[in-house]
């Protein structure tokens, strides 16, 4: 499956490009080995597995307002498996394979930093969100 008009979803919930600083969406689709070893010839034998975690990041853009991270964020609560953990089944896509792939997920801790608040209205610089396979 090609590019489908979203970076990332959550459970049902596509976060919106307009939240997403794109420069900043960074999936890593790792390979990992489980007991790779090189023979008397020096040829390595590579035992790779066939699941590993993957990872994605990305910030915010910047500005939004507290309004705007509390749908971000109630959203993504909505999609959660089970909330103790900040886990749930995340899509995200994978440029080195121009496809999506969906695994199980949690989100690590969120800090946010306030850049100003005017009008009633908090508003903050980019926020880092991240999620990590498990």
């Amino acid at each position: 499956m090609a590019f489908n008009g979203y970076l990332i979803k959550v459970g049902d919930y596509q976060i919106p490009h307009k939240y997403i600083k794109v420069s900043s969406y960074s999936p890593y689709r790792t390979v990992q080995d489980l007991d790779s070893y090189r023979d008397g010839n020096g040829v390595l034998h590579r035992n790779t597995l066939s699941h590993v975690p993957n990872k994605v990041e990305f910030e915010t853009v910047p500005m939004l307002t507290n309004t705007e991270f509390g749908e971000i964020m109630s959203r993504i609560e909505e999609n959660y498996i089970i909330p103790e953990e900040r886990k749930a089944s995340v899509t995200l896509y994978i440029p080195e394979k121009d496809s999506y792939v969906t695994q199980d997920m949690y989100m690590p801790d969120i800090t946010p930093t306030i850049r100003d608040m005017q009008n009633g209205q908090i508003r903050y610089e980019s926020i880092r969100l991240a999620f990590i396979g498990y």
